[in-house]
C-alpha cells in the first residue's frame, strides 16, 4: 500500500515538472484547413499536434457544431487526431474540435468542412425482369468520374441461378418464379489525376422472375374455303410480346397481334412453327400442325320413308368438315312425331299420320363449314 503511495506521489511530482517545461499543446500548421469532401467519396484528414503533458496520446473532442454526416471523429495514431467515413450529404459544416491531454490541457480549433455533391454514381436504376429457364444477363452502369469499378452484393440475395461479377455483370439462368431484393456496392477508384480518390455508392435492386414463357394457338381446326380465325396468346415472360410464324397453310397469315386469319385453300397437313418473343428478348417455338379438312357436304343422297306407328330411326351423314357437326331444319318441317337430333345427326321417333314434306336441312361443323340439302321425308298408312 505504502509503495503504491509513493507511485502516485512521484508520478504527480514527475507531472508537476514535466508540465512547467513543456510546450503548449496545439495543432500544428498542416492540420488547421480541413481538406474538401463528396458526397460518396472516402474522406481521411489527419490533424497531427504537439505540446502538453509527457506528449502522451491526445483525445479529440467535438465540443460543438457538427460533422458532415457519415463521417466521425476519433484517433489516427498517438500524437494525431481522424476525421474520416464517406460523406452522405453536401454542404458546409463547421465544427470546434477540441484536443485534450493527460495533464488537463486543452485546445480548440474551428474547422470547416466543405462537401461538395456526389460526382459518382451507380447510373442503373432498375433491372430487366426475367424468366425461369431462360439465360439472363444485365450490366451494371456507372456514371460520373472516370474509374476503375468493383461491384458487391452487400445484402439480401439474387434469385436462384444468378451471380454479380466484379465487373457489374448479373448473369445465369434463373432457377425458381419469384421475387429477390438485394443491395449492390460499387467501389470506384478514380483514373482521372485531376479528381483522384476512391468513392462508393449503394443501391438496391428488385429482380422479378417469371414462369416460363408459352405459346398457345386457340384453334388447329380448318377447313378448305371456310374463313379461319384463330390467335396467339402467350403465358410468362414479360409483355408485350412478338410473334413470328413459318409454314403456315397456303391462305393463312399472322396478325402483328398474334391473330391468325384467312381462308384456306388446300386441304393437307402442315407443319408451322410459331415464334413469341417477350420485351426482355426472350423466345419460344411451339411445333403446330395445322390439319385443313375438305370441304363439308351432306353425303346423304335421300331419307328412306317412315311407317305411321312405327318406330323410326334414320341417320344422316356427312363428308369432309371438321368434327363435332351439328345439324338444324333450315326451312321446312318434318312429319309430324318425327324429330332431328341435333346432336346426333338422325331423324327419329314415331310418324302420326301420313304425310309427305319437303324440308331443307343444315350441317354444320366446327371448323364453321355450312352444307345444307333438301330432302322429301315421308310417311306412309
Amino acid at each position: 500500500m505504502r509503495r503504491c503511495a509513493k507511485a502516485v506521489l512521484f508520478m504527480a511530482l514527475l507531472a508537476g515538472v514535466f508540465a512547467g517545461v513543456a510546450s503548449a499543446l496545439d495543432f500544428n500548421d498542416d492540420a488547421e484547413e480541413a481538406p474538401r469532401g463528396e458526397v460518396g467519396k472516402i474522406y481521411r484528414f489527419e490533424m497531427p499536434s504537439h505540446g502538453g503533458c509527457f506528449y502522451a496520446p491526445y483525445r479529440y473532442v467535438l465540443e460543438s457544431g457538427e460533422l458532415p454526416p457519415g463521417v466521425k471523429l476519433g484517433n489516427a495514431r498517438n500524437l494525431v487526431g481522424l476525421v474520416d467515413g464517406v460523406p452522405t450529404e453536401a454542404g458546409v459544416y463547421r465544427a470546434w474540435i477540441a484536443l485534450k491531454d493527460i495533464c488537463g490541457n486543452s485546445a480548440e480549433l474551428l474547422f470547416t468542412f466543405e462537401i461538395w455533391a456526389r460526382r459518382w454514381s451507380i447510373a442503373t436504376d432498375s433491372l430487366k425482369p426475367a424468366t425461369v429457364g431462360a439465360d439472363y444477363s444485365a450490366q451494371l452502369q456507372d456514371q460520373g468520374i472516370q474509374s476503375n469499378v468493383t461491384y458487391e452484393v452487400t445484402s439480401g440475395t439474387l434469385p436462384a441461378g444468378l451471380t454479380l461479377s466484379p465487373a457489374g455483370q448479373i448473369s445465369g439462368t434463373p432457377m425458381a418464379v419469384g421475387s429477390s431484393t438485394f443491395t449492390v456496392k460499387g467501389t470506384a477508384v478514380s483514373t482521372n489525376p485531376s479528381a483522384d480518390g476512391t468513392r462508393v455508392d449503394s443501391k438496391t435492386f428488385t429482380l422479378n422472375v417469371s414462369e416460363p414463357l408459352v405459346a398457345r394457338l386457340s384453334t388447329r381446326a380448318a377447313e378448305v374455303g371456310v374463313r379461319y380465325v384463330g390467335s396467339l396468346s402467350a403465358n410468362g415472360g414479360q409483355g408485350p410480346y412478338t410473334w413470328a410464324a413459318s409454314s403456315l397453310p397456303v391462305g393463312l397469315s399472322l396478325g402483328s397481334s398474334g391473330s391468325i386469319t384467312g381462308t384456306p385453300a388446300t386441304v393437307g397437313s402442315y407443319s408451322s412453327q410459331m415464334t413469341v418473343t417477350d420485351a426482355n428478348g426472350n423466345s419460344k417455338t411451339t411445333a403446330v400442325t395445322f390439319r385443313v379438312a375438305p370441304k363439308l357436304v351432306i353425303s346423304t343422297k335421300s331419307v328412306r320413308g317412315a311407317s305411321v306407328g312405327s318406330a323410326f330411326s334414320f341417320k344422316l351423314g356427312t363428308k369432309g368438315g371438321v368434327r363435332p357437326v351439328r345439324w338444324s331444319i333450315a326451312r321446312g318441317a318434318l312429319p309430324t312425331g318425327l324429330r332431328l337430333n341435333a346432336v346426333k345427326g338422325t331423324i327419329a321417333a314415331i310418324a302420326r299420320a301420313t304425310a309427305s314434306a319437303r324440308v331443307t336441312l343444315r350441317a354444320k361443323d366446327a371448323a364453321g363449314g355450312i352444307s345444307t340439302k333438301t330432302f322429301v321425308v315421308s310417311a306412309s298408312g
